[in-house]
Protein backbone atom coordinates (compact mmCIF):
# COMPACT_ATOMS: atom_id res chain seq x y z
CA UNK A 1 0.00 0.00 0.00
CA UNK A 2 2.93 2.36 0.85
CA UNK A 3 4.40 1.73 -2.40
CA UNK A 4 0.92 2.53 -4.11
CA UNK A 5 0.61 5.95 -2.38
CA UNK A 6 4.28 6.63 -2.87
CA UNK A 7 4.15 5.94 -6.35
CA UNK A 8 0.55 8.09 -7.14
CA UNK A 9 2.37 10.81 -5.21
CA UNK A 10 5.72 10.97 -7.96
CA UNK A 11 2.93 10.81 -10.75
CA UNK A 12 1.39 13.70 -9.08
CA UNK A 13 4.43 15.29 -8.57
CA UNK A 14 5.35 14.89 -12.07
CA UNK A 15 1.95 16.30 -13.40
CA UNK A 16 2.48 19.52 -11.19
CA UNK A 17 6.46 19.93 -12.06
CA UNK A 18 5.09 19.56 -15.73
CA UNK A 19 2.60 22.28 -15.93
CA UNK A 20 5.02 25.26 -14.71
CA UNK A 21 5.52 28.71 -15.84
CA UNK A 22 8.69 27.19 -18.57
CA UNK A 23 6.42 26.89 -21.28
CA UNK A 24 7.85 27.63 -24.64
CA UNK A 25 7.01 30.79 -26.00
CA UNK A 26 5.48 31.05 -29.10
CA UNK A 27 7.46 32.20 -32.72
CA UNK A 28 5.63 34.93 -33.95
CA UNK A 29 4.10 34.65 -37.32
CA UNK A 30 5.98 36.21 -40.14
CA UNK A 31 5.11 40.02 -40.25
CA UNK A 32 4.26 40.85 -44.47
CA UNK A 33 3.03 44.19 -45.49
CA UNK A 34 2.01 44.66 -48.86
CA UNK A 35 3.45 47.70 -50.58
CA UNK A 36 2.09 47.23 -53.94
CA UNK A 37 0.54 45.07 -56.05
CA UNK A 38 -1.69 44.63 -59.45
CA UNK A 39 -3.50 42.05 -61.07
CA UNK A 40 0.16 40.14 -61.91
CA UNK A 41 1.83 41.26 -59.17
CA UNK A 42 2.96 41.64 -55.07
CA UNK A 43 5.57 43.89 -53.95
CA UNK A 44 5.93 43.29 -49.92
CA UNK A 45 7.86 44.01 -47.02
CA UNK A 46 9.27 41.74 -44.26
CA UNK A 47 9.50 42.71 -40.85
CA UNK A 48 9.80 38.94 -39.27
CA UNK A 49 13.88 39.27 -38.66
CA UNK A 50 14.98 42.33 -37.46
CA UNK A 51 16.65 42.70 -40.64
CA UNK A 52 13.98 44.36 -43.29
CA UNK A 53 13.36 42.67 -46.57
CA UNK A 54 11.38 42.97 -49.95
CA UNK A 55 10.08 40.64 -52.09
CA UNK A 56 8.01 40.79 -55.51
CA UNK A 57 6.39 38.12 -57.15
CA UNK A 58 5.30 38.28 -60.83
CA UNK A 59 2.56 35.63 -61.93
CA UNK A 60 1.25 35.05 -65.52
CA UNK A 61 -2.28 36.12 -67.13
CA UNK A 62 -3.27 32.66 -65.79
CA UNK A 63 -2.37 33.17 -62.29
CA UNK A 64 0.31 30.79 -62.63
CA UNK A 65 4.00 32.20 -60.74
CA UNK A 66 6.87 33.31 -63.09
CA UNK A 67 9.24 34.90 -60.61
CA UNK A 68 9.27 35.57 -57.02
CA UNK A 69 12.53 37.13 -55.07
CA UNK A 70 13.77 39.00 -52.18
CA UNK A 71 15.50 42.20 -52.43
CA UNK A 72 17.25 44.27 -49.72
CA UNK A 73 15.83 47.47 -50.71
CA UNK A 74 12.13 47.72 -52.31
CA UNK A 75 11.27 46.78 -56.14
CA UNK A 76 9.78 48.92 -58.15
CA UNK A 77 7.70 47.58 -60.77
CA UNK A 78 5.90 49.19 -63.81
CA UNK A 79 3.68 48.29 -65.88
CA UNK A 80 4.44 48.67 -69.82
CA UNK A 81 1.52 47.06 -71.54
CA UNK A 82 -1.49 44.53 -70.78
CA UNK A 83 1.13 41.79 -71.32
CA UNK A 84 4.33 43.63 -69.50
CA UNK A 85 6.13 44.23 -66.64
CA UNK A 86 9.66 45.98 -65.55
CA UNK A 87 10.66 45.36 -62.39
CA UNK A 88 13.61 47.51 -61.23
CA UNK A 89 15.97 46.53 -58.60
CA UNK A 90 19.02 47.23 -56.48
CA UNK A 91 21.84 45.21 -55.95
CA UNK A 92 24.40 46.66 -53.81
CA UNK A 93 24.56 50.46 -55.34
CA UNK A 94 23.51 49.42 -59.01
CA UNK A 95 20.30 49.64 -60.40
CA UNK A 96 18.89 46.57 -62.49
CA UNK A 97 15.37 46.34 -64.66
CA UNK A 98 14.01 42.76 -65.68
CA UNK A 99 11.30 42.13 -68.26
CA UNK A 100 8.19 39.61 -67.72
CA UNK A 101 5.78 38.41 -70.52
CA UNK A 102 2.91 37.83 -68.79
CA UNK A 103 1.09 36.12 -72.03
CA UNK A 104 4.02 33.77 -72.73
CA UNK A 105 5.55 33.53 -69.11
CA UNK A 106 8.97 34.65 -70.23
CA UNK A 107 11.34 36.61 -68.21
CA UNK A 108 14.89 39.08 -69.55
CA UNK A 109 17.85 38.95 -68.53
CA UNK A 110 18.64 41.84 -65.96
CA UNK A 111 19.74 44.85 -67.93
CA UNK A 112 21.97 47.26 -65.72
CA UNK A 113 20.63 50.50 -65.59
CA UNK A 114 17.99 50.62 -68.64
CA UNK A 115 17.41 53.69 -69.12
CA UNK A 116 14.52 52.90 -72.48
CA UNK A 117 12.16 50.77 -73.42
CA UNK A 118 9.25 50.59 -75.60
CA UNK A 119 7.87 46.92 -74.97
CA UNK A 120 10.18 45.16 -77.58
CA UNK A 121 13.42 46.62 -77.15
CA UNK A 122 15.61 47.92 -74.02
CA UNK A 123 18.44 50.47 -73.94
CA UNK A 124 20.75 49.92 -71.21
CA UNK A 125 24.69 50.60 -69.88
CA UNK A 126 26.42 47.19 -70.23
CA UNK A 127 27.67 46.10 -66.87
CA UNK A 128 31.06 44.85 -67.96
CA UNK A 129 31.82 47.88 -69.30
CA UNK A 130 30.24 50.77 -67.70
CA UNK A 131 31.37 52.94 -71.55
CA UNK A 132 29.53 51.10 -73.54
CA UNK A 133 25.71 51.69 -74.35
CA UNK A 134 23.55 49.07 -75.61
CA UNK A 135 19.97 48.61 -77.37
CA UNK A 136 18.92 44.84 -77.75
CA UNK A 137 15.70 42.65 -77.59
CA UNK A 138 14.04 42.10 -74.07
CA UNK A 139 13.64 38.53 -74.68
CA UNK A 140 15.58 37.25 -77.73
CA UNK A 141 18.89 36.76 -77.43
CA UNK A 142 19.49 36.26 -81.12
CA UNK A 143 17.03 40.00 -82.08
CA UNK A 144 18.24 42.63 -82.76
CA UNK A 145 21.46 44.01 -81.00
CA UNK A 146 23.52 46.93 -80.87
CA UNK A 147 26.36 48.34 -78.92
CA UNK A 148 28.01 51.99 -78.94
CA UNK A 149 31.57 51.97 -77.04
CA UNK A 150 31.71 55.90 -75.71
CA UNK A 151 35.35 57.18 -76.30
CA UNK A 152 35.49 58.70 -72.11
CA UNK A 153 38.32 58.48 -69.81
CA UNK A 154 35.93 58.45 -66.62
CA UNK A 155 34.57 55.44 -64.34
CA UNK A 156 30.98 55.75 -64.85
CA UNK A 157 28.82 57.73 -67.15
CA UNK A 158 25.14 58.77 -66.53
CA UNK A 159 22.43 59.19 -68.80
CA UNK A 160 20.23 62.20 -68.35
CA UNK A 161 17.88 61.84 -71.05
CA UNK A 162 16.90 59.79 -73.82
CA UNK A 163 14.47 60.40 -76.93
CA UNK A 164 13.35 58.48 -79.80
CA UNK A 165 12.88 59.90 -83.10
CA UNK A 166 9.84 59.33 -84.54
CA UNK A 167 11.27 59.39 -88.12
CA UNK A 168 14.17 56.91 -87.57
CA UNK A 169 13.57 55.46 -84.71
CA UNK A 170 16.78 56.61 -83.55
CA UNK A 171 17.60 57.13 -79.97
CA UNK A 172 19.33 60.35 -79.25
CA UNK A 173 20.61 59.42 -75.40
CA UNK A 174 22.22 62.63 -73.14
CA UNK A 175 25.04 61.98 -70.59
CA UNK A 176 27.43 63.22 -68.62
CA UNK A 177 30.66 61.96 -66.78
CA UNK A 178 33.02 62.88 -64.46
CA UNK A 179 33.10 65.79 -62.19
CA UNK A 180 32.73 68.73 -64.96
CA UNK A 181 29.01 68.21 -65.42
CA UNK A 182 29.19 68.61 -69.26
CA UNK A 183 26.66 67.29 -71.49
CA UNK A 184 27.05 64.68 -74.50
CA UNK A 185 24.63 63.08 -76.77
CA UNK A 186 24.74 59.55 -78.80
CA UNK A 187 22.81 58.23 -80.87
CA UNK A 188 21.78 54.58 -80.91
CA UNK A 189 19.63 53.18 -83.59
CA UNK A 190 16.78 51.00 -83.55
CA UNK A 191 15.05 50.76 -86.88
CA UNK A 192 16.10 47.02 -87.80
CA UNK A 193 13.72 45.89 -85.21
CA UNK A 194 11.60 47.77 -85.91
CA UNK A 195 11.22 46.11 -90.07
CA UNK A 196 10.99 42.75 -87.87
CA UNK A 197 7.67 43.79 -86.66
CA UNK A 198 6.26 44.29 -89.96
Amino acid sequence: MKKRIAAIMLLMLMLLAGCGEDTPTETPAPSAAILSQGDCFVVAEDHSSSVVKYSYTINDKSGAEIESAICAKQPRVAVINDDLLGVRFYVNDKTFCRYYDLKNGRVSDSFFNAFWDNGKLVAYHDYDNGHRLMVRDMFDENGYYYELDLDVQALSITVTACEQNEDTGDLTVKYTYGDGGTEYSATLPTRAAESQEA
